[in-house]
């Protein structure tokens, strides 16, 4: 069935594919009014920010099965109904430890919204009409987090600054009342055989990724050059990676007595060892990872390194976005023509973008500002060019009567990126700045991310073309 005028309405899984994204962005430029409203510390920065990630994460794939079996439309409403409630709750948070709180109630929440978006596109659209919905997913996930900076940006800048970061988190209760709204043009789904439910394994997810993420969040909090100084904060981040270490290994045996058994497995085995779909969503954490701690990073340097308002801040990367979404239309018709590659081609543009903005920051260039705008072309468009054809890659890889499992280990592995990418590039950056000026600092960490952009383009090559879809 072609796209026509019985074809559902699919704008409200946009705006809630945005939202997935935009909110933990808001997040990254309101970090220095949420410091000086609430006296934050860098460490504890970072918590704020990968809670949502965490939460997020951990419920994915779980809340996927819940689509599955009691209706995908159902779930999304009732996601993005929590997702309004959550966003005032953070907004009007007057303390870090009901802000954390909220931001993992907020990870919850898009949890049951998010692997609804895929699991409706997969059982409502197919042929022309599913790549096209498969495109604008991509497209939407990645503007959501240039854009979360961008108006994120605006609007912090619209308040005093102990304001602006509440008006910034209530922005995300109207796109998810705008959201809602729309989903009277959804149509219900289930799957017709699905998959049973491993509460077990949920939890053993939930437990080993709030420990990882938690640990290296907290390994900022420690002084780089008298680490002994705090040994209790050394004893919890050890404790804490050891207890994640412990919590996968035990999770990879569950998986493997779940296969032999053919129970119900929160990760199935015979589905995660296809290449498509492991490579993939390694390849998913690790673009997430670079994206998430380079806007983290960036907000960072741009407002308290180099003193520019979340407006001046925001509006900085709007090339990078405009180049984002130009390569993102474009990137799934040049996989149907050159295939996979254009995944290598794309880490190669972004490496190279990643690697003059660090000369830049090393030699402190100036005007900052005109060479972001020549680079974020070259970081932007390879962005679009490696995100949105690694969808349309895994999608094809995964059978249409879990696609609620689809979703949901696409975006597990894409929040999970973030939530790491937070704790370690951004700790990383937290850590630098101790020893360096701001600008050096951001450079190191870009070389960092300049490796990783190499790495998966080496990766990337591994995938094979993807096969055709139906219809």
């Amino acid at each position: 069935m072609e796209a026509s005028s019985l074809s559902p309405r699919v704008w409200p899984l946009y705006l809630a594919t945005f939202l997935s994204t935009y909110v933990f962005a808001v997040a990254n430029i309101s970090v220095p009014g949420m410091q000086a409203a609430l006296d934050l510390p860098g460490s504890r920065t970072t918590l704020v920010i990968g809670a949502y990630s965490v939460s997020f994460a951990a419920g994915l794939i779980i809340c996927g099965r819940l689509g599955d079996t009691f209706g995908r439309r159902r779930l999304f409403r009732i996601g993005i109904a929590a997702i309004f409630v959550c966003a005032i709750l953070t907004a009007l948070a007057p303390t870090v430890e009901l802000l954390v709180l909220g931001r993992l109630l907020q990870g919850c929440a898009a949890a049951l919204t998010t692997p609804q978006i895929l699991s409706t596109i997969q059982a409502t659209l197919e042929g022309r009409a599913r790549s096209r919905a498969i495109s604008g997913y991509s497209i939407f996930a990645g503007v959501g987090t240039v854009g979360g900076n961008i108006f994120g940006g605006t609007i912090n800048s619209l308040f005093p600054e102990e304001y602006g970061w509440r008006a910034a988190f209530m922005s995300i209760a109207v796109i998810a009342a705008i959201a809602w709204a729309g989903t009277g043009y959804l149509r219900e789904s289930r799957s017709p055989d699905p998959e049973g439910f491993d509460f077990p394994g949920s939890a053993l997810v939930a437990f080993a990724l709030l420990c990882l993420i938690t640990g290296l969040t907290n390994a900022a909090a420690v002084d780089p050059l008298d680490p002994f100084s705090s040994p209790g904060m050394i004893a919890l981040t050890v404790g804490l990676l050891i207890a994640s270490a412990v919590g996968f290994l035990v999770l990879g045996r569950h998986l493997q007595n779940r296969e032999l058994s053919q129970r119900p497995s929160v990760l199935p085995l015979h589905v995660i060892i296809e290449p498509g779909v492991k490579i993939g969503m390694v390849l998913a954490a690790l673009f997430f990872l670079m994206m998430s701690s380079f806007m983290y990073n960036f907000a960072i340097l741009t407002q308290q390194g180099m003193g520019w308002s979340p407006l001046h801040s925001g509006l900085a990367l709007l090339i990078l976005a405009v180049a984002f979404v130009g390569s993102s239309t474009v990137a799934t018709r040049l996989l149907d023509s050159i295939g996979p590659k254009i995944l290598l081609i794309g880490a190669g543009f972004q490496a190279l973008g990643l690697g003059l903005l660090a000369v830049v920051s090393f030699l402190g260039a100036e005007p900052f500002l005109l060479w972001l705008q020549l680079v974020g072309i070259l970081i932007g468009g390879g962005q679009g060019l490696m995100f949105g054809p690694l969808i349309a890659v895994v999608m094809n890889h995964v059978p249409d009567r879990v696609a609620g499992l689809t979703g949901g280990l696409i975006a597990t592995a894409q929040q999970a990126g973030m939530g790491i990418g937070v704790a370690t590039l951004s700790s990383l950056f937290t850590v630098l700045l101790a020893v360096f000026p701001a600008r050096t600092a951001f450079g190191w960490v870009l070389v960092v991310a300049v490796a990783l952009s190499l790495t998966f383009g080496l990766i990337a090559t591994r995938l094979v073309r993807p096969r055709p879809q139906a219809g």
